[in-house]
């Protein structure tokens, strides 16, 4: 069963192989290359969308040329590769005691894991008020496209928004350069701190469903796989509960567990299961149903649960969620029982079967 979270460690992500990770919804971390599709923040599971730019036959709004023009005034833009500099570390300090949630202690462990070789193909952008660096921005450029990666600012300098400023130069650098697509990462529907990407043009999505690339709607907005699985899987608890089978929905907020480096195994990686219950459960093995919204099949599973997890997961972490919402326990898929593309008749098979399960 393929995975929804993932992480490669490559020598070296350069030219088309860079452009073939990016169509595929995979993100630059440190010296590694990853991808999610769900996110976790606090209590609430999201769904992670990522967006693109198409650039040829893109300019430029008024509003964002205004801005453009503006600071191209007041301050002077240099481009180069990618170098860690003391005068650099000192502007990433500084910004990162005004920023507001996690970020890597220096910018040399962001951008490489604190190793002496890079992995990618880097560009910077910097913005100086005379000799003083105030903005800093860096993209990985591909054959045909590039991924924004990591922008930072002088506080003192938040008038001349140039978090958003350091994007519009990036994508500027890509139609100078005659690339197809310019890459800023993921949003979060219903969570607004990732939005100011939706700014910069019409981009278009990743649909999982289908893997292809639509233009994203900004009235009606993109499909949310986390609400159509929770959607199904209401259907599946009504058909169960007609047939007097006792279940449960969980969020499940492990899902990434492929991401932390744990030993190879069949991690279960859905955001939202239903757990079956039944009169004789035995303890090593859960039966969860998931909707895999990239076939479109409901998906009975038998899963045992990774007895050591809290060796890669902090206990404190776990322990912060309510039992009765999340299931906090890591599990491994064994074996997939079933497969149905209807809720009624993955219930029919399990009331036929549900004694032999349990």
């Amino acid at each position: 069963m393929s995975v929804f979270a993932e992480k490669h460690y490559p020598e070296s992500v350069v030219g088309k192989e860079l452009d073939e990770y990016l169509a595929r919804g995979w993100y630059r971390m440190g010296q590694s290359i990853f991808t999610t599709h769900f996110l976790c923040f606090g209590e609430q599971l999201y769904s992670a969308i990522w967006v693109r730019l198409k650039l040829p036959g893109f300019s430029f709004r008024k509003g964002q040329r205004k801005l453009m023009r503006r600071n191209a005034e007041e301050f002077t833009i240099t481009y180069g590769p990618l170098e860690i500099t003391e005068e650099k570390e000192l502007l990433y300090q500084r910004y990162k005691r005004h920023f507001r949630g996690h970020i890597a202690r220096t910018l040399s462990e962001s951008l490489l894991d604190d190793e002496d070789y890079q992995t990618f193909h880097t560009v910077e952008a910097r913005i100086y008020d005379g000799d003083r660096l105030v903005g800093l921005s860096f993209f990985d450029v591909g054959q045909e496209s590039a991924a924004s990666i990591l922008g930072i600012y002088d506080p003192n300098y938040a008038i001349h928004s140039l978090g958003y400023y350091t994007m519009l130069l990036e994508m500027d650098y890509c139609l100078q350069h005659g690339l197809t697509y310019y890459y800023p990462g993921y949003v979060v529907p219903g969570y607004k701190r990732f939005d100011y990407k939706l700014r910069i043009g019409p981009v278009e999505y990743l649909q999982l469903s289908t893997g292809d690339w639509i233009n994203y709607d900004s009235q009606a907005g993109p499909d949310i796989p986390l609400d159509i699985m929770q959607a199904k899987l209401a259907e599946l608890q009504a058909a169960l509960e007609q047939r007097g089978i006792s279940n449960h929905l969980f969020y499940y907020p492990l899902f990434e567990a492929n991401l932390f480096g744990l030993l190879q195994a069949s991690y279960l990686d859905f955001p939202v299961i239903v757990r079956v219950d039944g009169p004789y459960p035995i303890p090593q093995f859960y039966y969860l149903v998931v909707f895999d919204i990239r076939d479109s099949h409901y998906k009975l599973l038998r899963c045992s649960n990774f007895d050591d997890f809290r060796f890669y997961f902090n206990e404190a972490y776990t322990s912060a969620f309510d039992p009765q919402r999340f299931l906090v326990e890591l599990m491994i898929v064994e074996q997939i029982l079933a497969r149905t593309t209807t809720a009624t008749e993955l219930a029919e098979i399990l009331h036929r079967y549900h004694e032999q399960l349990v």
